[in-house]
């Protein structure tokens, strides 16, 4: 039998589901859950869910051994705005009715295991930094590319929460003054613009305006069936538009990134999410815009790298929090 405290649970919650990790101290995966998060059904269909999910991930492990009293805690990676000192989440937009949500409070009634939240790009950025693409990496940025653009910094190996939990909204970096609406309702985020979200928007309103494209035969005229994916694909095909779409992304991009640098001096820069699947397509760009706008003293060593923990980086950051909090790692 291991000794106490060597395992922990982490949970990814998304608006669409959930992912649940029972690891071991050196983040091995010992068991998986994953469910839907079923938000549309209620705040307390949700928190069921996780419960749940967490309690799946447990019944697993004993039965390879594992005890649930040897597990530390319940690491909880969230959408936010949120409260990591109170527990509370005081708005995920995925989430339908989560306004000053006390999911610690919940969740610790249900499990009896400490409970420990966390922003779920603040717990991406601490897994790689952990385990990942950015391990023995002290001083790192992580953008996560998707729906939406989150972010999550690390400087000197811990944190970067800022005085009320929103710092590393990079999403939410102005890069160009009225410009697109972005989901936050302000306009001219970075989000408006690269994300998946955005890549979208900005094709569908080019071809609504007559340009030519290969994109409107392959969804057969269907333009709101256009995807981020499809459009990286049509650019390697030679899709003059997307092609177009795919380089204003990358600058896009690097004029984020090079600001990022100009601010944080990281020595690593991981960008995560559906969007990295275009491979060089989308990194090759980013990098040659990304030290075009960013001070030559403060990108020259930096690496801009893809993440390397896939599916279960939300998960084992989450996890990777309990250690944290504790001094563990």
């Amino acid at each position: 039998m291991k000794l106490a405290s060597d395992y922990i649970v982490g949970v990814d919650l998304g608006g669409t589901n959930i992912v649940s990790l029972l690891i071991n101290s050196e983040g091995k995966i010992i068991s998986k859950d994953t469910r839907a998060t079923l938000a549309q059904e209620g705040k307390e269909k949700a928190f069921s869910q996780i419960v749940n999910s967490v309690r799946a991930v447990l019944e697993k492990g004993e039965l390879q051994g594992i005890s649930s009293t040897s597990v530390e805690g319940v690491g909880v990676g969230s959408p936010g705005p949120l409260d990591t000192k109170k527990g509370i989440i005081h708005f995920a937009p995925n989430l339908l009715g989560w306004n000053n949500v006390p999911l610690v409070s919940i969740l610790a009634d249900h499990l009896n295991l400490p409970i420990f939240l966390e922003n779920d790009a603040n717990a991406a950025a601490l897994a790689e930094w952990w385990i990942g693409a950015g391990k023995k990496v002290d001083n790192l940025v992580l953008l996560t590319l998707g729906t939406g653009i989150g972010g999550g910094i690390i400087i000197g190996g811990e944190v970067l929460h800022g005085a009320w939990d929103t710092a590393a909204e990079i999403g939410h970096m102005i890069i160009h003054e009225g410009g697109l609406v972005c989901g936050c309702g302000k306009r001219g985020c970075l989000e408006a613009y690269a994300s998946a979200t955005g890549v979208i928007k900005r094709t569908v309103s080019l071809i609504k305006k007559g340009r030519k494209t290969v994109l409107r035969e392959l969804v057969h005229g269907h333009l709101e069936d256009i995807t981020c994916e499809l459009v990286y694909r049509a650019a390697e095909r030679g899709d003059e538009l997307s092609q177009m779409i795919v380089k204003e992304t990358a600058r896009y991009l690097g004029i984020g990134i090079a600001s990022v640098v100009n601010i944080i001096n990281p020595e690593m820069v991981i960008l995560s999410g559906g969007m990295t699947a275009a491979g060089d397509l989308l990194f090759k760009p980013v990098r040659k815009y990304a030290r075009k706008y960013a001070l030559e003293a403060a990108i020259r060593g930096v690496r801009i790298v893809p993440a390397k923990l896939g599916d279960n980086t939300g998960a084992l950051g989450a996890a990777a929090t309990v250690l944290k909090r504790k001094s563990r790692i």
